[in-house]
């Protein structure tokens, strides 16, 4: 999935946002590229996935799943930037008038 920003295609997980806020938390996996053990326990919960049943996932079927939950994340988080330019026009037309 990619949105376009001026002329180039970027990742929507690679997507700065202007409304982002920050916690100043930072997740760090084992390596770098690697998924950290909180994003992947929160994934196997979102999906009511059991313990035992995850750990007989075949490694790509886990990696899929990460990749749509970022992806869905990124999306909403898009989405959400986008409604808050929507609402911040219709407030300076208002405003003008």
């Amino acid at each position: 999935m990619t949105k376009k920003i001026g002329n180039e295609e970027k990742y929507v997980t690679q997507v700065e946002l202007e409304y982002g806020i920050g916690t100043g938390i930072r997740l760090s996996g084992v390596a770098s590229g690697l998924v950290s053990v909180q994003e992947e326990q929160e994934t196997r919960l979102e999906r009511g996935i059991g313990l035992d049943d995850w750990g007989k996932m075949d490694m790509m079927e886990k990696a899929l799943i990460v990749a749509v939950r970022r992806n869905r994340i990124a999306m909403q988080n898009i989405q959400t930037e986008a409604e808050i330019r929507k609402s911040e026009r219709e407030m300076n037309k208002s405003r003008k008038r």
